[in-house]
């Protein structure tokens, strides 16, 4: 197996910030915000029904606790914000649980502007993608889990398809499967199943994840592409690549400096907590925010500032900075 790295280093300090550029980040439209909980106090108690009466711009916030799943949650062609609580120690505190019989998030025809945040992903069931399908969807996940969730085919936790291009930040995918029947052994893809897309992790973790035949982590095929930055995947297993299997020799791995593949997680140190830092002092700022613009538009050489992996520095790295402004912690 050939994995093509590269290995990212910091851009030169901008000297100056583009006025145009600053007069062009306006502040987002309107949105409504619908609340979600269990005891009846908020406008739903079931999420599906919630992101079903949502349209583009809303943001649908969930309160604490499980949440058992009678359908999947289908997000079609509207950028919205699915937003969990957080527990005292910073974890996700909304469970979304597919009780073992069907798949938690259907994602289809969205853009980066679709947000996932503070979610855990459980329990789900599918042929493909046991927690989450995506097509032609390039969401954000920020601080979720996947676990425990099963494909019988490809895809335990996610299945990309019809070019996505999902991002993931602080995410963990642990403890998922394929389990097709031992007669036809090619159940693949533990955690996630890359049929065609790009997939970008961010200080995430990969791990404890299965496999029946090949991939007990990733299965990338010739058009699907993972894009490592401070993320570790390390003790998966599968008889054939039980990290990252690449269907046919085909499909491309790019790693940072601070990413580890590993069989063993004591080989693997815990990844740096703030990707975004760019000048790595400690906190997001105006001096990152100065190093994106100044690397704004095709990435020519190492580029450090194309959080998502696309290959361009542009609105949607934007965002993704933003997103983390502050402190790191």
């Amino acid at each position: 197996m050939t994995i093509t790295t590269a290995r990212f280093s910091r851009l030169s300090w901008a000297t100056s910030l583009s006025a145009a550029l600053v007069v062009g980040i306006t502040a987002a439209a309107h949105a409504d915000t619908i609340t979600v909980c269990l005891d009846g106090s908020c406008d739903f108690t079931d999420p599906v029904a919630a992101v079903n009466a949502a349209v583009t711009g809303d943001v649908v916030e969930i309160a604490a606790g499980t949440y058992p799943l009678a359908s999947t949650i289908t997000v079609y062609g509207k950028n919205l914000t699915v937003r969990g609580a957080i527990a005292a120690n910073g974890r996700p505190a909304t469970v979304l649980d597919g009780q073992g019989v069907r798949s938690l998030l259907s994602v289809l025809s969205v853009t980066a502007q679709s947000r996932f945040e503070n979610l855990v992903i459980a329990n789900g069931r599918a042929d493909y993608g046991g927690g989450v399908f995506l097509s032609g969807a390039s969401p954000v996940f920020e601080n979720c889990r996947f676990v425990n969730n099963v494909a019988r085919w490809h895809g335990g936790a996610i299945r990309l398809s019809s070019d996505s291009r999902p991002t993931m930040i602080d995410c963990e995918i642990s403890g998922n499967s394929v389990s097709n029947a031992p007669a036809q052994p090619s159940g693949s893809s533990g955690a996630v199943s890359i049929n065609a897309g790009t997939l970008t992790l961010i200080n995430c973790s990969v791990r404890g994840n299965s496999a029946n035949y090949a991939g007990g982590a990733f299965l990338l095929t010739n058009s699907g592409t993972l894009v490592l930055q401070s993320t570790r995947i390390c003790g998966n297993t599968a008889p054939n690549g039980p990290q990252i299997h690449l269907n046919g020799g085909g499909g491309t791995v790019v790693e940072d400096s601070a990413s580890c593949i590993s069989d063993s997680c004591d080989d693997c140190p815990v990844a740096p907590a703030c990707p975004a830092d760019l000048t790595s002092d400690g906190t997001v700022g105006a001096s990152d925010l100065a190093m994106l613009l100044g690397a704004w538009g095709p990435c020519t050489k190492s580029c450090p500032a194309d959080f998502d992996g696309d290959g361009v520095v542009a609105a949607a790295d934007l965002a993704l900075l933003l997103g983390a402004w502050g402190a790191c912690d």
